[in-house]
């Protein structure tokens, strides 16, 4: 039967090639075979005999659910996405122009869908039912030795089908899915798409330079909405539901483009899908005695196709972020020249207080040792003491700066809005505003609608102080993905996406008249690929400084992530 069902589906897929995605495969071989030792399930031939309390081979009574699961698995087939899953994997690259190909999804759009599906949960019976197992479709049979070959720079879909321990298809979203992407020279997460019925759909896609040997992993953190609970613990399945090796494989080499990133590549209020690649590393790189990965030769540069400047300054053994667009590393000389004169606010979480001292230390060439929650300063040029720029930072996970996790609700405090007006318009209003809120807001707020009414404020607010300062840059930067065991956490990854995409929509609408002075950093897609682990954060802090210390089970950490972070915000200021 194995070789007949091999012959029939290879000849039936020859001659009905014209249908191309109408052509669907069953493997009902392999559903029935775990239960072809003896007659608990069939009668030597049938799996689906109706029931009967009756003799059945020195038992009383059958099993008959393995051709029930056939019905389903048929109803999902015939019902299905005509024309959506795929098995073929020799369809044609999309063009650049094609909506797939460099499709990003608006936070306008991801939001209003969210707060329609959100009020419409728990109206069904099915909605309460959780999710135990999934099905996957569109990935193409395993070779020999188990491994599945899909072609590069090709965008390939794969859907999802989330199921109750019923065996019952789901009949509603709200599952959150972690994708993972990676191989020793790429990490990242292949966009998901919830269409809100029980399915998702997820797009993968590696770029011709970088064929090879990948692991495609798929775990469900959260099912029903669960990680939006105020206290989700208890709902946290990390439960790894595929694990796949995919050989990624090209027949032709090209030279590919991807465009540096200027300024209007910010501007568009959309989460990216970017990736960590490198082309350069040391396999044998170690901590130096200051816990940093020198790791690289000290004028190494990027490859053209992944980044602009001095690889080795991000301290990374080679990895480097790029989205829909690559970025410039910035060197010291230039990143001096563009903050001369300028005045920097950043106002958020302590991510911000990272950030600033990897941006004075790894970019400018300071040893600046920790950065105050309130922190103001001038900043001159060791170098060149003509060259200054004045920098504040506010915390805002607390009004008070000794406290936590109250999140955008610092801002109902006056003395609180006080200090953040003075200090925005002491001397002069700032030439860039870089504004970020999350981690502390999902310990503070009950409910995802109190979240956002407190948007409302912290955008009105900030609408009140920007209003007439045209010239004034503001950055929303996305909250990072907490990492490890903080994925449990109220600020979990599922609630932040969430309430990155709820604040990116609000700070849209409210400073619309900054027109192309409005822009966004998605750090959310920047830290996603890294936060299975400790590898590269405490789980709530990516950009510690680098020691050489025990850290949890091992000794040293990364810390190019919030590295590149730096950079990238430069580029949304300067550029």
């Amino acid at each position: 039967m194995e070789a007949f069902n091999s012959i029939l589906s290879d000849e039936f897929q020859r001659q009905f090639r014209a249908l191309e995605n109408l052509v669907m495969f069953v493997d009902n071989y392999d559903m029935t075979f775990p239960w072809h030792y003896d007659h608990c399930c069939s009668d030597g031939g049938h799996y689906g005999v109706a029931p009967s309390l009756s003799p059945w081979f020195g038992t009383i009574g059958h099993y008959y659910f393995v051709d029930l699961v056939l019905i389903h698995v048929l109803l999902t087939t015939i019902c299905s996405y005509p024309g959506k899953t795929k098995v073929k994997t020799d369809h044609k690259v999309p063009s650049m122009s094609s909506p797939n190909a460099n499709k990003r999804s608006s936070f306008n759009e991801s939001t209003s869908i969210f707060f329609k599906r959100f009020s419409e949960y728990g109206k069904q019976e099915c909605h309460n039912v959780s999710t135990t197992a999934a099905l996957f479709f569109g990935l193409p049979r395993a070779e020999n030795g188990g491994e599945i070959t899909l072609s590069t720079d090709v965008l390939h879909k794969i859907w999802i089908v989330s199921y109750a321990a019923s065996g019952n298809r789901r009949c509603f979203g709200g599952d959150f899915y972690e994708t993972d992407l990676s191989s020793p020279q790429w990490k990242s997460r292949p966009p998901i798409t919830d269409v809100g019925d029980g399915s998702y759909l997820v797009e993968l896609k590696v770029d011709e330079e970088f064929a090879g040997n990948y692991t495609f992993k798929v775990i469900l953190l959260y099912s029903n909405f669960r990680g939006l609970e105020h206290q989700p613990g208890p709902w946290a399945l990390t439960k790894e539901m595929l694990t796949v090796q995919i050989r990624f494989t090209t027949s032709r080499k090209r030279n590919p483009h991807l465009a540096t990133c200027t300024s209007h590549d910010f501007v568009s209020a959309t989460t990216w899908s970017g990736k960590w690649t490198r082309t350069k590393f040391n396999e044998s790189c170690q901590l130096d005695k200051e816990g940093r990965y020198r790791c690289l030769g000290e004028h190494e540069e990027c490859d053209d196709s992944q980044c602009i400047g001095n690889l080795e300054s991000l301290e990374s053994n080679g990895w480097v972020y790029s989205a829909h667009c690559k970025f410039r590393i910035w060197n010291a000389a230039d990143a001096w020249k563009c903050l001369d004169g300028k005045k920097l606010f950043f106002w958020g979480d302590s991510n911000h207080q990272d950030t600033i001292r990897n941006l004075m230390n790894f970019v400018l060439g300071l040893k600046q040792e920790y950065i105050e929650r309130i922190f103001m300063a001038n900043v001159t040029n060791p170098s060149n003491p003509a060259q200054n720029f004045s920098l504040v930072s506010i915390f805002n996970g607390h009004a008070d700066p000794n406290q936590n996790l109250l999140g955008l609700g610092s801002l109902y405090v006056p003395a609180y809005r006080d200090l953040v007006k003075n200090e925005f318009f002491r001397g002069r209003a700032p030439d860039a505003v870089i504004i970020n809120s999350g981690i502390h807001d999902g310990h503070a707020w009950k409910k995802v609608h109190h979240f956002a009414t407190a948007v409302k404020t912290a955008s009105a607010f900030w609408r009140s102080l920007l209003e007439n300062k045209s010239s004034t840059r503001v950055v929303i930067r996305n909250t990072i993905t907490l990492a490890a065991i903080k994925r449990s956490d109220p600020s979990n990854p599922q609630k932040i996406e969430v309430f990155n995409s709820i604040l990116s929509n609000e700070f849209q609408k409210q400073l619309h008249s900054l027109e192309n002075q409005l822009m966004f950093v998605d750090d959310y897609d920047m830290t996603f690929p890294w936060h299975y682990d400790f590898c590269c954060s405490d789980g709530g802090h990516y950009g510690i400084k680098p020691v050489l210390a025990p850290w949890f089970d091992r000794v040293g950490h990364f810390y190019f992530v919030d590295v590149m972070l730096a950079h990238v915000l430069l580029t949304a200021i300067c550029s």
